[in-house]
């Protein structure tokens, strides 16, 4: 896998950075905050850090959150601590998805997934953390987005691998199955697509043309950008 870059954002109402430090350092099971780097000694790991203070964009963000108590502490979060993460492999993805948790047991209020826009509570994240399988870890760092002229995922270069779009022809559900079916192939087969080739989601099913593509969704400098590319599925 080639190394790609993922984001994770975590809010909190740490007083000032001074409790911020203290409170990884205490409560985070190991990890140390220190300067631009949070650093796990048992495994070695280390991440790059921003911190930010109050963001009053990161409500909206949020706005689709059916918890009410979690967008009062948002709303009144003081800093915001993004880990900025270079990963290679799915153990490197697993680290990820500890740190986080880790910042979370040192007063995160939740977790948000730069890279894909996803939005997580912390009793979702602390689940991911205690299963790490490659469906969970799939759900979490991917999202679906349809539009009127087509359905397409976004994060998929958090396992580099490239996203997958389709038309819109399909309705939500079987548009969905086939995203998420192409998408956990490609995570788990790793397989080399190439333009012609062709998918199914099982035998007898529909069958769809695959076309390799640039990722003409976002520009380059976009964090939901996919350096892997993107795959057409065209119906046969």
């Amino acid at each position: 896998m080639t190394e790609v870059q993922v984001i994770i954002g975590v809010p909190g109402t740490w007083k000032n950075r001074t409790e911020l430090i203290q409170a990884v350092a205490s409560k985070s099971d190991g990890y140390l905050l220190a300067g631009n780097i949070i650093h796990y000694a048992k495994k070695n790991v280390g991440f790059q850090v921003e911190v930010y203070e109050h963001d009053p964009q990161l409500v909206e963000a949020f706005s689709y959150v059916n918890d009410d108590q979690l967008m009062k502490q948002i709303t009144n979060h003081t800093f915001i601590v993004y880990v900025i993460a270079t990963v290679s492999d799915f153990e490197g993805l697993k680290n990820v998805v500890d740190v986080g948790a880790g910042l979370i047991k040192a007063g995160g209020l939740a977790v948000k997934i730069e890279t894909s826009g996803t939005i997580h509570t912390k009793e979702e994240w602390n689940e991911l953390a205690r299963n790490q399988e490659y469906f969970p870890m799939y759900s979490h760092f991917v999202t679906l987005v349809g539009d009127e002229e087509s359905y397409f995922s976004c994060g998929m270069q958090a396992f580099g691998c490239p996203d997958v779009i389709t038309s819109s022809v399909l309705s939500p559900e079987e548009a969905a199955d086939l995203l998420n079916n192409f998408n956990l192939y490609s995570l788990i087969e790793k397989p080399a697509f190439k333009s012609g080739q062709t998918f199914s989601v099982e035998e007898g099913s529909a069958l769809y043309r695959i076309q390799c593509l640039e990722d003409f969704r976002y520009e380059e400098d976009d964090l939901f950008f996919n350096p892997f590319g993107l795959v057409e599925l065209v119906a046969e």
